[in-house]
Order: C-alpha cells, then structure tokens, then sequence
C-alpha cells in the first residue's frame, strides 16, 4: 500500500468518482450533482474555511454563473464552452465591482449584505429582467447547444467525463491552494488578521482575493448546471439555499483540501437517500450536522484523516 502515499489525494479522488461511476450506473446524474456541487462548495469554503468569512448570499453567485451560460445559450449563441468561460468571467467581473465593498464589513455584516445581494438577485430575475430570464418559467435552451469537437455535452454519459476534467482541474489547483503561501496567509487572516497586518500583510487585498475565487468558483458551478440541465429558473439563487454551502462545508471540514468534497457527498448522500421516504429531508441533515459539531469538530474529512494519521504512527518504527 506504500504506492498509494505518492499519488495525489486529488487523482485517488477522481478515481473514486470514475469508480462508482461504473458500480452505481444508475446513479450517473447523481454524481455528476456531487461533482458540480463540490466545486461551489470550494469557494464556500475558501470564504469560511480558510478565512472565516461566512456568507449568506453564495446562491446569488451560483446564479450569475448559472444565468450567464444560460442567456448566452438561449439568445446568442450554441457553444456550451464559451457559455462556461462567459460564466467565469461573469463572477470575476462581480468580485472586481463588489469585493472592494463587501470586504469591508466584517463579521454578521458581511454575511447579511450577501444575503440581502441574493434575495436582491432572486428579485432582478424574477421581476425586472422577466423578458428575458422569463421569471419562474425559465430558460430552455439545450436544442440550441451544438457539440464539441470532443465532446457533446447533451449526452449525459459525455458530460459526465467532460466533468470529471472540470473537477480534476479545480483539485489540483484547490490542493495547490491549500499548500501555498497565499493558502497560509488566507488562514493568517481567520487566526489573527490584527498581527497579518503587523507582518506588512496588505490583508484588503488578501480579502479581496479570496472574495474573487470564491465568487469564480460559483460562477463555474452555476455555468456546469445550467450546461448540464439545459435549463436554469430563479430557483437557483434563492436565499433559503445560503444555508446548503455552510452546512456542507461544515460536514466536510472546513479549510481542508478534500473536506469540500466529502461534505458535498454526505450532504447530497443524505438529501438522497432520505427524500426518498420523507419530503423533509432536511430534518436530517440538521441532525447529521448538529451530531458533527458536537462529535466531529473537523467534519467528515478531519475525522477519516486522523483515522489515517493514527494508522500511519501505527506503522511507523519507534
């Protein structure tokens, strides 16, 4: 097993997925939901995890990247990949006018006005811009979407390899991140900001990208959901889903490399596999993430690493 210590954490992860890809072929839709929903939940958890920004308002940009692809697809163009990069470019253009702003606030302030963004967005697309978001209805677009010259994103089995590339992409960088000077002085920020800025930290700046991932990160989820469904309503960036990214961040480990992705898995799994036999399914999750905050501290991820990490002392001569 001493071969597995140099793979990457984020290569065996993407096994993982391909794996149960193939064991559970019914259940493709489903993972492809953990794949998109993992990458928003990284940008949650670069805010709160590794900074300690809480933030109610992720829905709304989850929703600029969403409506982005969206319209492009559904009035001016077919290329779902344009749309995507569209999409992207739409949540940095958001964090450049909005985070030198937000970033300001600190604390319960910060997260309300992101609150008050997202149910401000839900308002814009269900009233102001009907014409052409046409309100609760929504955009239907995927007879306009025309394939890649590698990929046809229509086809559910081609998106979900197409997705698995997105993921892989988004790990590596996330895991680079996490090992980087730039990750370490985000965590500088969450412990003590005051001495940050005693060190010569410009931590404005430091906020403010951070805002920016978080907000580039949606926006590529939003875009990967509207591609995949072919379809996108206001649903999608309204508040009372604020609360979907902190629980699972909280589920996973927040500010840890994998922890966004094992808190999607038990977020999804659990919404899953309860709806199934109860309409509120959130009962459950609110126990399961009451039971974390009180046994598992570090989440889902922090618990099965030290579970590691005890077998690795194990193992390891005196």
């Amino acid at each position: 097993m001493n071969f597995l210590k140099r793979i990457p954490g984020p290569f065996l992860l993407l096994v993982l997925v391909i794996v149960a890809r193939y064991l559970f072929p019914n259940k493709m839709t489903f993972i492809v939901e953990i794949m998109m929903f993992s990458i928003y939940i990284m940008g949650n958890d670069i805010l709160y995890g590794y900074m300690g920004m809480v933030s109610f308002g992720q829905p709304f940009y989850l929703g600029v990247g969403a409506y982005t692809a969206a319209l492009y697809l559904a009035y001016l163009g077919h290329d779902p990949l344009v749309a995507m990069l569209l999409a992207i470019v739409s949540g940095a253009v958001v964090a450049l006018i909005l985070g030198p702003i937000y970033i300001r606030l600190r604390g319960d302030y910060f997260a309300l006005i992101n609150a008050a963004t997202c149910a401000i967005g839900l308002f814009l697309v269900e009233k102001p811009l009907l014409k052409i978001t046409r309100g609760d209805d929504g955009l239907w677009y995927r007879t306009r979407m025309q394939p890649e010259w590698f990929f046809d994103l229509r086809q559910p089995a081609q998106f979900f390899w197409f997705a698995v590339i997105i993921l892989a992409i988004v790990l590596f960088l996330y895991r680079w991140l996490d090992r980087s000077a730039l990750g370490a002085a985000f965590r500088g920020i969450k412990v003590n900001e005051g001495k940050m800025k005693f060190l010569g930290y410009n931590t404005f700046a430091l906020r403010w990208i951070g805002y920016g991932f978080a907000c580039i990160l949606a926006a590529l989820s939003g875009s990967l959901y509207a591609i995949n469904f072919g379809f996108v309503n206001p649903s999608i960036t309204e508040p009372g889903r604020a609360a979907e990214a902190l629980v699972a961040t909280l589920l996973g480990g927040a500010g840890t490399v994998y922890g966004a992705f094992f808190g999607t898995v038990a977020f999804l799994g659990i919404k899953d596999l309860v709806s199934t036999f109860f309409t509120r399914w959130e009962f459950a999750v609110g126990v399961l993430t009451m039971l974390v905050c009180f046994f598992l501290s570090k989440g889902v991820w922090g618990f099965l690493n030290e579970l590691i990490e005890k077998k690795k002392r194990k193992a390891s001569p005196v």
